[in-house]
């Protein structure tokens, strides 16, 4: 597996993106709205052999730490680890042999349950999300691999794991194949490797994944950022930005980059009318200055919103008006929202967006990494201003969801209560993005 077959992972991933998350039923243009046949040796052998090997003969092995330092791969020392971050919860390393073991690729993947790279939906089983990496990996590569399982080595604070090797083939060539996939309580992790035959066995040897325990809260800006989009980041399957970065660093062709770049244009258009560079720092500056948060404040006010103190007596007014159904959502929501922010009422829901739009202004061309990053860096800042705590932006950012989507978060049938229940499944875990200290002193670092 070359460097170019692991793009096609990351393009594969990239091509699934949208601009603003719509939910199903909203088709309106509102701002907003990725030789010779040989049998694996058999798991028994492979057992014999593991446990008949004395340490000292073992391979030289080397740690590999995910970017975000919440699980470390032990494999093939002296391989070359490049860093995927693909979206908060979500990180993928590719490590590649190099010229000491040309035959040798492999790729690392790390994620949250609700972070899973493409958004592949529920997935009911460690089998399930063996399938749907391996799947997603090979995809677009034109190489095959026959999966048998086999025993799988034991993982620290797993509940389940599960190995698959097998034959790897693509055209005339041939080698040898072995994925290795872990679940935890909220999270997956997988290893797959491809290779000549002695450099996977050796590989196989000396294989161990470990997630990392107490590193929650331990990130930086881009961590804070990240967890700012993390909500749409996971239902696109990967952060637009993150994906088109990785690409341009790893020398993707031109072609492909101009693919998402053509995707991005078109998204900004449609659902932002956002056409040039110059319209999207207009947009951005709007999301940070006004945005939805001033258009409910004053459709609120509209109403006497602004005004009543006492929930159940604006409840009863607007029931009196006879009102349709997503006018009432809308003007509950902003009810709600201005009741515990104020001022800052659905501002999160605008903030969490910047990152949105300048990702895919990004990756349009319209602005350089650092300009979008510069530009995401003060609505990161502005959050802090108005909010105390992850809890409170992600509170303000599903009433302004439910407010844009006119989408009840009480119906547990709507997108808004599916973004409710995502919110809540980051916020449970142990590494999630809202564990970042919301506190933490914001710079510049890229």
């Amino acid at each position: 597996m070359k460097k170019t077959k692991l793009l096609s992972l990351a393009v594969t991933i990239g091509l699934m993106l949208t601009a603003c998350g719509e939910p199903a039923n909203v088709t309106g243009s509102t701002p907003g709205s990725t030789e010779e046949d040989t049998t694996p040796s058999s798991a028994a052998e492979s057992t014999t052999q593991e446990e008949s090997q004395e340490p000292e003969n073992l391979p030289a092995s080397q740690e590999y730490v995910s970017s975000d330092n919440t699980y470390k791969v032990t494999l093939l020392e002296g391989l070359t680890q490049t860093d995927m971050p693909l979206q908060a919860g979500s990180t993928m390393m590719a490590l590649e042999g190099g010229s000491d073991r040309t035959g040798f690729s492999g790729i690392s993947l790390g994620s949250s349950k609700t972070s899973v790279p493409g958004n592949p939906g529920d997935l009911e089983s460690l089998s399930d999300y063996a399938d749907y990496i391996t799947d997603m990996i090979l995809d677009g590569t034109g190489m095959t691999v026959s999966w048998e399982d086999t025993n799988a080595p034991a993982a620290e604070g797993a509940e389940q794991c599960l190995a698959r090797e097998g034959v790897a083939r693509s055209g005339v060539s041939r080698g040898l194949a072995y994925g290795y996939y872990v679940e935890s309580a909220d999270s997956y992790y997988s290893v797959v490797m491809i290779g000549n035959d002695d450099d996977v066995e050796e590989a196989k040897q000396i294989l161990a994944l470990e997630v990392l325990e107490g590193m929650a809260g331990q990130g930086g800006t881009k961590d804070f950022i990240n967890g700012m989009t993390a909500v749409l980041d996971s239902v696109n399957g990967a952060s637009v930005r993150e994906t088109v970065k990785m690409l341009a660093d790893m020398g993707a062709d031109e072609s492909q980059l101009e693919v998402l770049a053509s995707q991005a244009q078109q998204s900004l258009s449609s659902s932002w009318g956002v056409e040039s560079a110059a319209d999207l720092t207009e947009m951005a500056d709007w999301l940070m200055n006004e945005g939805h948060n001033q258009d409910a404040l004053e459709f609120l006010g509209e109403y006497g919103g602004t005004d009543e103190t006492d929930r159940d007596a604006f409840d009863t007014k607007l029931k009196e008006q006879n009102l349709d159904d997503g006018t009432y959502i809308s003007l509950m929501a902003a009810y709600d929202a201005y009741a515990a922010y104020g001022e800052g009422a659905i501002a999160a829901w605008d903030l969490s967006r910047v990152g949105t739009i300048m990702g895919f202004g990004y990756a349009a061309g319209y602005c350089s990494y650092e300009e979008a990053m510069d530009k995401i860096l003060e609505a990161a800042e502005k959050s802090q201003e108005l909010y105390n705590s992850w809890e409170d932006f992600n509170k303000s950012y599903l009433y302004g969801y439910s407010y844009w989507a006119e989408e009840s978060l009480d119906d547990a049938a709507s997108s808004a209560a599916e973004r409710a229940e995502m919110v809540n499944s980051m916020e449970s875990q142990a590494n999630g993005p809202f564990t970042i200290d919301w506190n933490m002193e914001l710079k510049k670092e890229w």
